[in-house]
């Protein structure tokens, strides 16, 4: 192993890398908590709508969940052990699997019923819906939880990938690939490809109908799952990042306003587009989000180094709060949406309940009790007391 790989992948454990799946996550809950307030559909919506939380909402909706991915790309890096890929593998079942079906059976009903109910699809009592939900409307990715689904099939498809690039042959490709991320700007570089299937799908439906977003996924989200695999791999690509932090985040806030502006061009100025004029913005949109990826892992990296006590808390809840988080803000927020309040009260009472419930259904009803930590993707506690002693591996994401 090359010496900044043997480095990488020290026992030391990332700190960096715990805060930013903390942040990341806490960012898709506040995100889902302003969903009733955004033009875009949802299982429950506000009568009124806001242009502000459009331009939040929107914002977010382009780097979220490919840093999430990322993230999950250097978790990858992380617990991949040379020899140790069926081990991986099975861990990896066990943590992503379990509580996908959980959500599948047991958390994706209340939602689908709260969507049909307040859609006026459906009227009646949530048991006399559940049959209904069994026969026609299954959530087979588990609502929310897709993540979880596509996270392990790319796993699956993409770990001949992740074992080659730890091998030496691969660790000399990822070697090459940092001498020339190193050189100033070659890192923005990296989104050549992913401009490229974004083109070739055109999820924005300006030359043809876009695909579905099931499909939509499948094609993009595995190039921020590898890119974390490889910016982790090595530690000169992450100090040209941290370099150039200052540039991406300049970028990604200089260049937010661009859908917005592209949208309005094609569909209210007729702005014509031909393929030349599509290729150019999906390769300026790709660029947007790569930017807005490297700005906040530039940031991360250099200054999310501290671990303070709840740090540790708040890394192993991050999986059990994300699996809960969905379905109690729509609870909350069945019953708070039809008051006579304004946007910012409602949400202001929709989010720090949400926030709190699910923080106390993870401390009452999982952190303390082997088999639901097993079922929300935790290792029993007393495992986890067998290994107190050992070196910290980074956990999967």
């Amino acid at each position: 192993m090359s010496t900044r790989m043997a480095r990488a992948a020290a026992g030391s454990r990332r700190y960096d890398l715990d805060w930013l799946r903390v942040l990341a996550f806490t960012g898709v809950f506040f995100y889902h908590s302003a969903r009733f307030f955004n033009s875009n559909d949802w299982h429950i919506k506000n009568a009124e709508t806001s242009a502000l939380v459009d331009a939040i909402t929107g914002i977010f909706e382009l780097w979220g969940m490919p840093l999430i991915f990322a993230i999950s790309g250097a978790s990858i890096f992380f617990a991949l052990r040379p020899g140790g890929a069926m081990r991986f593998l099975r861990e990896r079942a066990l943590r992503l699997l379990a509580p996908l079906a959980f959500g599948i059976l047991v958390l994706a009903p209340p939602q689908i019923y709260l969507e049909r109910l307040t859609h006026g699809d459906f009227q009646g009592t949530f048991w006399q819906f559940l049959p209904r939900f069994f026969d026609g409307d299954f959530a087979w990715t588990g609502v929310h939880l897709w993540y979880l689904e596509y996270l392990f099939l790319f796993t699956l498809v993409l770990l001949p990938l992740f074992v080659w690039l730890k091998r030496p042959a691969g660790q000399r490709a990822i070697e090459s690939l940092s001498r020339f991320s190193a050189r100033p700007g070659a890192i923005f570089l990296w989104v050549l490809p992913l401009a490229l299937v974004t083109a070739l799908a055109d999820p924005f439906s300006l030359l043809r109908p876009a695909p579905s977003e099931a499909i939509v996924r499948l094609i993009l989200y595995p190039f921020p799952l590898i890119y974390g695999f490889l910016i982790f791999s090595d530690n000169a690509i992450q100090q040209a990042i941290i370099r150039q932090r200052r540039a991406t985040l300049a970028l990604a806030l200089v260049s937010s306003p661009a859908p917005l502006l592209a949208r309005l061009g094609v569909e209210e100025w007729g702005w014509q587009l031909g393929l030349p004029g599509f290729v150019l913005l999906m390769t300026l949109a790709m660029l947007l989000v790569w930017s807005y990826i490297l700005a906040i892992l530039g940031y991360g990296l250099r200054y999310l180094n501290a671990n303070p006590p709840q740090l540790t808390y708040a890394n192993e809840a991050v999986l059990p709060f994300y699996i809960l988080h969905q379905p109690v803000i729509l609870l909350i927020g069945y019953f708070v949406i039809p008051l006579a309040l304004p946007i910012a009260l409602k949400y202001a009472i929709i989010a720090p309940l949400a926030f709190g419930a699910t923080l106390g259904l993870y401390e009452v009803g999982i952190r303390r009790w082997n088999l639901a930590r097993r079922v929300f993707g935790l290792k029993a506690r007393e495992h986890e007391r067998r290994l107190s002693a050992m070196p910290d591996i980074q956990p999967l994401s």
